[in-house]
C-alpha cells in the first residue's frame, strides 16, 4: 500500500506539471483567460488535495526515506556542510583583503586614520556581504529574490533615517577633509576632548576626567571645530601680576631666566615676555614661551609654580585685588 500511494503521489505530480504546461502554452498561444482560469482552478483544487498518513510505521518510513534521499536530508546536510565551509573561506578572504587594503592605505601618508579605518570596515563588509552572495548560491539557495528585499529595505531605511543618512554624509566629509584626526584635543559643540573613535555617525570624546562624550557628526560638522593639537607647537600665555612698588625690569628677568632654564621651552620662536598690562591694583608682565604641543600644560602648570617661588624669593610680590574707601563725614 505504501508504494502504491507513493506510486500515485508521483504519477500525480508528474500529471500536475505536465497540465501545467500545456496551460502555459495555450495562454502563449493567445488562449482566453476565462477559460484558462476554469483549467487553474481546477488544477489548484486538485493539487490541495492531501493524503492523510497517521501510521507511525509510515511516518517513520517517509521520514528514513527523507533523510537518506539525495533532494532531502543528505541533501541538505550537504548544502549545510558546504555552506559552513564556503563561510570559514569567506572570513579568511575577508580579513585578508583588509590587511592587503590595510598595507595599501599605509602608503597613502596624506589620508587620516579615520578615513583608513572607514575604508577598511567598508572593504571587509562589502567582501563579507558579497562573499555569502556566493555561498548562498553555491549552497543551492536562490539569492535573486534577496536583492529585491534589500531594494525595498533601502528604499524603507531611506525615509527613515534622514537625520542617519545627514550625520553619515557629515562623518565622511569630516573622513575626507579631515579637520582633525584620532587621538587630536578638540573642541566642538560646547564638548572638548581627546578623539577617541569615530564612526560615519558619531564621533566619541574623552575628556580629561575620563568621561567619555558622544557628538553626532552633522552637530560637529555644522559648527565651530577647534583643534588644539592640529600643530606641532603651540604658545603658552602667562599673565603675572606684581605690585606698582615691585622692579618691572628684575621681573621680566627672573621669568625670562626660568624659561630660558626649561628645556621644554623651544628657543625658536624665541619666548615674547613684557610688561603688557597696568591693571587696577598689579602691574601685569606676559609670558608668552613656545613648546611642543604634548608639553603644553606640563610648562603651563610648571612655570607658574615656579614662579611663585622665584618671585617669593626674590621678594617681588603678587598683589591681590585693592580698594582705597575715602569716607566724607557729613555736617550736622
Amino acid at each position: 500500500m505504501r508504494a502504491k500511494v507513493e506510486s500515485t503521489v508521483s504519477a500525480q505530480v508528474r500529471i500536475a506539471e505536465n497540465y501545467r504546461n500545456v496551460l502555459s502554452s495555450w495562454a502563449a498561444k493567445g488562449g482566453k483567460a476565462e477559460d484558462i482560469d476554469l483549467h487553474q482552478k481546477y488544477l489548484a483544487v486538485v493539487g490541495g488535495a492531501t493524503l492523510k498518513a497517521t501510521d507511525p510505521r509510515t511516518l517513520v518510513a517517509v521520514a528514513l526515506e527523507w533523510l537518506g534521499s539525495r533532494d532531502g536530508g543528505v541533501g541538505l546536510l550537504m548544502q549545510v556542510l558546504v555552506f559552513a565551509f564556503a563561510l570559514f573561506v569567506l572570513l579568511f578572504i575577508a580579513r585578508f583583503v583588509k590587511r592587503l587594503t590595510g598595507r595599501g592605505l599605509d602608503r597613502l601618508p596624506a589620508m587620516s586614520r579615520l578615513l583608513k579605518n572607514f575604508v577598511l570596515t567598508v572593504v571587509y563588509w562589502i567582501t563579507v556581504i558579497v562573499g555569502l552572495m556566493i555561498s548562498l548560491g553555491i549552497a543551492g539557495v536562490n539569492v535573486t529574490p534577496l536583492f529585491a528585499v534589500f531594494g525595498g529595505l533601502s528604499f524603507i531605511l531611506g525615509f527613515a533615517l534622514q537625520d542617519t543618512l545627514g550625520n553619515l554624509a557629515s562623518g565622511l566629509m569630516i573622513m575626507v577633509l579631515k579637520p582633525f584626526d584620532t587621538g587630536d584635543f578638540i573642541e566642538i559643540s560646547g564638548a572638548s576632548g581627546v578623539v577617541d573613535d569615530m564612526s560615519v555617525v558619531s564621533t566619541q570624546i574623552r575628556t580629561f576626567d575620563n568621561q567619555i562624550i558622544v557628538v553626532p557628526n552633522s552637530k560637529i560638522w555644522g559648527d565651530v571645530i577647534t583643534n588644539v593639537s592640529a600643530a606641532k607647537t603651540r604658545r603658552v600665555d602667562l599673565v603675572f601680576g606684581i605690585a606698582y612698588s615691585d622692579n618691572a625690569p628684575r621681573a621680566v628677568e627672573v621669568l625670562r631666566k626660568l624659561v630660558e632654564a626649561d628645556e621644554r621651552c623651544l628657543k625658536n620662536p624665541v619666548a615674547e615676555i613684557f610688561v603688557g598690562e597696568l591693571g587696577d591694583s598689579s602691574v601685569n608682565i606676559f609670558c608668552r614661551p613656545w613648546v611642543a604641543t604634548d608639553d603644553y600644560w606640563e610648562v603651563y602648570w610648571g612655570l607658574t609654580g615656579l614662579v611663585k617661588e622665584q618671585f617669593d624669593s626674590e621678594g617681588i610680590s603678587i598683589p591681590f585685588p585693592q580698594r582705597d574707601v575715602h569716607i566724607i563725614a557729613a555736617e550736622s
